[in-house]
């Protein structure tokens, strides 16, 4: 009975047991001091704050450790423990800010904002000369780890009070954030360099401009609200809090730098290049980042570490550290732009060169590996598992060992044993088996949820095994960072589909991958080799097959590689090998690939590529390759010139994936509006009478109807075109809208029926329009109006426009036989319209100067005659305009003295009609 009093106590303590020591740190940072408590699980709590202190409320039975608080960090004075209260003094004028990040809870206390310091970059030594700028880690201090600042803070309740706004600097630059969600515009000129990268629960992005920036536009954004600047000296750095995986996408454009928060899977297209790393051999051995349009190496203190952090800006987009590397005296950590080094040694010096940035010593030298430099080793690459490298034999022996601890073991001990028979599992290349032990885990022991090497363990199987929404469990933050871990997270993006994004932190890690165990490494080659070969990382891709030798599973990549390398015979004859073989999924692929290279090297056309390609579908069906498979099925339609059968087998995909109907929408609208085009007028009708709700509203959708009904009036169906008109109109809004109601009035005014051409324009008012189809609309209605003898409303109508609308008052007033005023109201559109002397008329002008010449003729206006010969004459000298016009405005015969100009003039009138025939037609005019 020697466990009874233990058995005992249990049961008589059973809250003890249960109760969670919390640990508290502290730590000293620019602008602020720090205190977290460790909470394995988010607490609810309370917060009373005050001028003087803030008292955090936990729940009953919280066992707070304030041993690491005995020294209050900065702004602190004291912290002092009042049962389940914690209270925590503060200095005078110090503002506290309090926030989760994960289960953790932090308390900020800032500096007061009138005595707050402006950081400064540290000094740099002498320049030497003939050498460039240097940046020299200086030595600090070492302190706590300081928590990150959150993602995202959830409000506790009562909400703390709102730091006090600091007022932008006198010319300042303004920061705007975009119409796109989650960007902002940093208007710096293009001198200015950028680096970004992650330290821990925040994304750092240095500008090595030192002109202020005013943030004030950014307090209501949900992403940039708690971007935070500070002036380094000449350079600016940026601090916001952003969730992990989420990173910031820098663009160049003329007006500055665009910084966008995106998450990985979305941005797989501006994944960048790696920067290469490579050695310089010499007494004192230094590292080379090669690097386009390098800038300046600012130096700033790590948020995680407080080491010096050396950042080196970049003034183009894309270059990218995609893996981080340790040495013994630095590391490189990843970046999102930029290069940068995490010093752990005083001497590490960074300099800025024309082709990118020296690493080395500024005293004596560093223990460069300098095999790390051109490739990593597996050896030298930070690890997250124990992954077995023995005979598979080996390995299951000690599995059996493994197996009967387990079964010896008390539940809650377990946890070590069974996380090491995983590992096991997926060495032996078992995934479903593994994932399997991981949940037995945790079904045994509750802080195997928390165990962050089995939880990346878990989605490792969950990867291998196929099981993509379960393996996302390995992009948790709070993951520790290493090489093999960020394998394994890329090798997730390539199952996704995200080649792009993961080509090249695969690239940096293959030296990990080769050293698994044999059945480990078989079943994460395949995936590795086709991401780098759909990502183009063909010298990657080469270095890969070269290594792992001549494996079946690696012959779709091979063939891909010779695609690329633009030897087709051997890549096609690599393709059809494969399309012979019995892996189905290897064979659709390769089945495809072989089809298009063909289209491209023009040995067949689109029509036969269309009927090859779906042929394919049934080699592998189900997923999303079977969805992007027929939708290149129906652009190589569309290109053979059967947009019909293209929207017929677009509508079926629809059908049978319901949840790719987003993504299909904009194929589908291309296929019916080619359809439209190319069926002929009766068919294309009965096509939008079936699918009416394809049609775009939008201009493209709104043309696309224009044309069917000129080809319908083409062929004398001007009714069937004008409910065609109708119907599409209802079904649209805005002005494509309104332009296909004044079509469908221009026809039924043209039929005769004026009634019907102003319900059409009725039916069809939105508000507001563009002034030009407003002005087309006004004057329809004005004509319709005239042929029902409303003349007053039309000349109303038309009065209201102004000169724009002269033309076709004249015309109605034409119609009256009002010469007059048809006339006057001419003139004052050509007044509108003309262009002032000496410019040349076109044909439109001339002939609206002989419409005005005939109309004052009819008028007996000899005075606007007169007007008009002196005002435009010397512009109509070309025949046969200035004939017709001198001819119009010559003035009356009074007497015997003008019958010889009668003469000349009824010789000229007899010629008119000839030379005006010529000119209709195209032929020469003869004199």
């Amino acid at each position: 009975m020697r466990w009874a009093p233990l058995l005992a106590m249990l049961l008589m303590a059973p809250g003890a047991w249960a109760q969670e020591i919390v640990g508290v740190r502290v730590g000293n940072h620019p602008g602020h001091g720090r205190i977290v408590f460790d909470w394995r699980t988010a607490p609810d709590y309370r917060m009373q704050q005050g001028e003087d202190a803030v008292v955090l409320q936990f729940p009953a039975g919280a066992a707070i450790n304030l041993d690491g608080a005995r020294r209050p960090p900065r702004n602190i004075l004291d912290v002092t423990a009042a049962g389940d209260a914690v209270r925590i003094g503060l200095r005078p004028g110090a503002r506290a800010r309090v926030f989760r990040v994960g289960p953790k809870l932090v308390v900020d206390a800032m500096d007061p904002v009138a005595e707050r310091p402006v950081p400064s970059a540290q000094a740099a030594p002498p320049q030497r000369r003939g050498r460039a700028p240097e940046a020299v880690a200086a030595a600090s201090p070492a302190v706590a780890t300081p928590m990150p600042p959150p993602a995202s803070m959830p409000a506790p309740a009562p909400v703390p009070l709102a730091a006090p706004v600091a007022l932008p600097q006198p010319g300042a630059l303004p920061v705007r954030p975009l119409a796109q969600r989650g960007a902002i515009l940093l208007p710096y000129p293009p001198t200015t360099g950028l680096a970004i990268l992650r330290r821990g629960g925040q994304v750092l992005a240095l500008f090595d401009s030192g002109e202020p920036l005013n943030l004030s536009a950014l307090r209501d954004d949900p992403i940039f609200a708690a971007l935070e600047a500070e002036a380094l000296g000449g350079a600016t750095l940026l601090r916001l809090p952003l969730a992990s995986p989420g990173q910031l996408r820098a663009r160049r454009e003329a007006t500055g730098w665009i910084l966008q928060a995106v998450r990985p899977a979305d941005d797989a297209e501006a994944a960048g290049r790696a920067i290469p790393v490579e050695a310089e051999d010499g007494a004192a051995p230094r590292l080379v980042l090669r690097a386009r349009q390098p800038g300046r190496v600012v130096p700033v203190t790590d948020p995680e570490s407080g080491l010096p952090l050396l950042l080196g800006t970049l003034r183009e987009i894309g270059q990218v550290m995609p893996v981080a590397r340790r040495l013994p005296e630095l590391d490189l950590p990843q970046t999102m732009l930029g290069a940068a080094v995490l010093a752990r040694a005083d001497r590490v010096v960074m300099q800025a060169t024309g082709s990118g940035f020296l690493i080395g010593a500024g005293t004596g030298s560093l223990a460069l590996d300098l095999a790390a430099a051109e490739m990593p080793t597996a050896a030298s690459m930070t690890r997250s598992f124990e992954f077995p490298r023995m005979a598979p034999a080996q390995m299951l022996e000690r599995l059996r060992a493994l197996q009967a601890s387990i079964g010896a073991a008390p539940s809650l001990g377990r946890l070590p044993l069974r996380r090491a028979a995983t590992e096991i599992l997926l060495a032996l290349g078992l995934p479903q088996e593994a994932q399997a032990m991981t949940e037995l885990a945790k079904s045994e022991d509750p802080q195997a949820a928390r165990d962050a090497r089995l939880t990346a363990l878990g989605g490792a199987a969950a990867l291998l095994a196929g099981r993509l929404p379960q393996a996302v469990v390995l992009r948790q933050p709070e993951l520790p960072d290493s090489d093999e871990l960020n394998l394994w997270r890329m090798l997730l993006l390539a199952a996704e589909g995200q080649a792009g994004l993961a080509a090249p932190g695969l690239a940096a890690s293959l030296p990990v991958l080769f050293d698994y165990a044999e059945a480990l490494r078989s079943r994460l080659l395949p995936l590795a080799a086709q991401a780098l070969a759909e990502a183009g990382a063909t010298e990657s891709l080469r270095q890969l097959l070269d290594q792992a030798g001549p494996l079946p599973e690696l012959a779709l990549p091979r063939a891909m590689l010779a695609e690329a390398g633009g030897d087709t015979a051997a890549a096609l004859a690599g393709y059809d090998e494969i399309a012979r073989g019995r892996d189905r999924l290897a064979r659709a692929r390769a089945l495809r690939r072989a089809i298009e290279l063909r289209l491209t090297t023009q040995q067949i056309d689109a029509g036969q590529a269309a009927r090859a390609l779906e042929a394919t579908l049934f080699a592998w069906r189900g997923d999303a390759e079977e969805v992007v498979t027929r939708m290149r099925v129906a652009e190589l339609r569309r290109g053979a010139r059967d947009a019909r059968g293209a929207l017929a087998l677009l509508r079926e995909t629809e059908a049978l994936f319901p949840g790719h109907a987003a993504a299909l929408r904009p194929a589908i609208g291309a296929a019916f509006l080619a359809a439209l085009e190319q069926e002929p007028p009766i068919g294309a009708v009965a096509l939008f009478d079936a699918y009416p709700e394809l049609l775009p509203h939008d201009a493209v959708g709104e043309a696309a109807i224009l044309q069917l009904a000129d080809r319908l009036v083409a062929l004398d169906l001007t009714e069937r075109a004008a409910l065609l008109l109708g119907q599409a109109a209802l079904r649209n809004t805005g002005a494509a809208r309104a332009g296909l109601g004044l079509r469908q009035a221009a026809l039924r005014l043209a039929e005769g029926d004026a009634g019907a051409a102003l319900s059409a324009l009725h039916d069809s008012a939105v508000q507001p329009l563009p002034d030009a189809l407003a002005r087309d609309r006004t004057i329809l209605a004005a004509r319709a109006q005239a042929r029902l003898g409303r003349m007053e409303e039309a000349v109303a109508g038309l009065d209201a426009l102004g000169p724009a609308g002269a033309e076709a008052l004249a015309e109605l007033l034409a119609d009256r036989q009002d010469w007059p005023a048809a006339a006057a109201a001419l003139a004052n559109y050509l007044r509108f319209a003309l262009p002032a002397a000496p410019a040349s008329l076109d044909t439109a002008h001339r002939q609206l100067l002989l419409r005005q010449a005939a109309m004052l003729v009819l008028a007996g206006d000899e005075a606007g005659l007169a007007a008009l010969r002196t005002d435009h004459a010397p512009r109509m000298t070309e025949e046969p305009w200035g004939a017709a016009l001198a001819l119009l405005t010559a003035e009356q015969l009074r007497g015997l003295a003008d019958l010889p100009r009668l003469q000349r003039e009824m010789s000229l009138f007899r010629t008119i009609p000839a030379r005006l025939e010529a000119l209709r037609a195209g032929g020469p005019v003869t004199r």
